[in-house]
């Protein structure tokens, strides 16, 4: 089949890679990226960070109109696909247009997880996903004002931290015993206590809002399940991602906790891929692995332009993520497990480096806190499955590039 026509659907940080990819790995035919966001195609991370700052520097976009025209790369802003007919070869576009092609990328990435308690829709409630939800929170963070964050995990956290320095009272709300409890690290977990706790912010763990009324004067009143009710201005939701895959599935495509993929990127139609926060790929154990992060937006966008043009594509990512919270940098690397021996390389305040050794003396996972220089050498030991000695690497004095086995 020749190729002439290739269309993204979602024009966030993945179809941005996923475009330009084509391009730059000499596609010449049609590219149409469509998006259901006005502005251009940009990272989320900002988002929950300097976005956030009562002075936010410029956004910094991906993309603009001038690479677009320089790519020849149609962008269709603002417009929502409504349905996939695979059989014709179509996607029909909300306001009425059906576009044909020859093969579909599918980066429609996800939305904020909502909670099904009463009052959740209140204007007191809000969710970070976009540069106009940024916005708005950036705008209701000010000096006095009573935040509640809903959640413990990283989008949760960075809002905390974000709330503080505007001035807010903070008390957060998470349902699990620790924080940021899908990392399984209790270290991780401690050490953001403490963090956050030294800066004033009041976690309740094993906790939840089970409703909110918005009946008060000034923002709503939660209702926790311990019995007690708070006053609050604001509430912030963090507390997952759900991935966008109704068009995948009114489509017929396969999907589980999102759209299946396989290690080529492609779904269960051999002319559909799919990459980004949306997907569920086959983890190192073969079970499904979802990644929600950047790194994996960018990386899996361009394995799958690479693998709609018949290039060999072995899509095996490794995890990474990273953090900004006060003064504190934490990076992320790998999948913590059970069974794996921890291994702690100096844990005084700010820093910290934290290891998951596995029994053939691999690393499986890792954890720094302040710490970049050793957490690049940890993350090439990770991704080259390198093998280390514990007593080494647990020794401060002893460089990491030593403590190879």
């Amino acid at each position: 089949m020749s190729l002439k026509t290739v269309i993204v659907i979602g024009a966030g940080q993945a179809g941005a890679w996923a475009a330009r990819t084509l391009r730059s790995e000499g596609f010449s035919g049609r590219i149409l990226l469509v998006g259901d966001e006005a502005s251009p195609p940009y990272e989320r991370p900002p988002l929950s960070k300097e976005q956030l700052q009562q002075t936010p520097p410029s956004m910094r976009y991906l993309m603009g109109p001038t690479e677009f025209a320089t790519l020849d790369i149609e962008w269709k802003r603002s417009s929502v696909c409504s349905s996939i007919d695979r059989v014709a070869r179509q996607v029909r576009l909300a306001a009425g247009e059906s576009i044909g092609y020859d093969k579909l990328i599918l980066c429609t990435g996800g939305r904020a997880r909502l909670p099904a308690i009463s009052g959740i829709n209140a204007g007191c409630v809000h969710t970070l996903r976009t540069i106009e939800d940024a916005a708005r929170l950036r705008a209701a963070l000010k000096d006095g004002v009573r935040l509640l964050v809903m959640g413990g995990g990283w989008i949760g956290l960075e809002v905390a931290a974000a709330a503080r320095a505007a001035g807010c009272s903070v008390t957060l709300v998470e349902a699990a015993p620790q924080l940021c409890a899908r990392t399984g690290s209790s270290l991780l977990s401690s050490f953001l206590a403490r963090l956050h706790r030294s800066h004033g912010v009041e976690l309740r763990l094993g906790e939840s809002v089970v409703a909110l009324d918005e009946a008060t004067a000034t923002g709503c009143r939660a209702a926790l399940t311990n019995g007690t009710t708070q006053e609050v201005d604001l509430v912030v939701v963090g507390i997952g991602l759900m991935p966008n895959d109704a068009l995948a599935r009114n489509a017929g495509l396969a999907c589980e906790r999102g759209i299946l993929v396989d290690r080529q990127c492609r779904t269960s139609d051999p002319r559909i891929f799919a990459a980004g926060d949306v997907t569920a790929m086959p983890g190192s154990d073969e079970t499904l692995l979802r990644l929600e992060s950047w790194q994996n937006a960018q990386d899996q966008a361009v394995a799958a332009a690479r693998a709609v043009l018949g290039q060999d594509v072995d899509y095996r990512p490794v995890p990474f993520f990273w953090s900004q919270q006060y003064d504190a940098l934490v990076h992320i690397v790998g999948t913590s497990t059970s069974g794996t021996n921890v291994v702690v390389r100096g844990a005084d305040t700010p820093r910290l480096v934290a290891v998951e050794v596995s029994a053939n003396g691999q690393i499986a996972f890792a954890i720094c806190t302040n710490l970049p220089r050793d957490f690049r050498q940890l993350r090439k030991f990770v991704a080259e499955g390198t093998r280390v000695d514990a007593a080494r690497l647990s020794d401060a004095s002893v460089p990491l590039a030593q403590a190879v086995a």
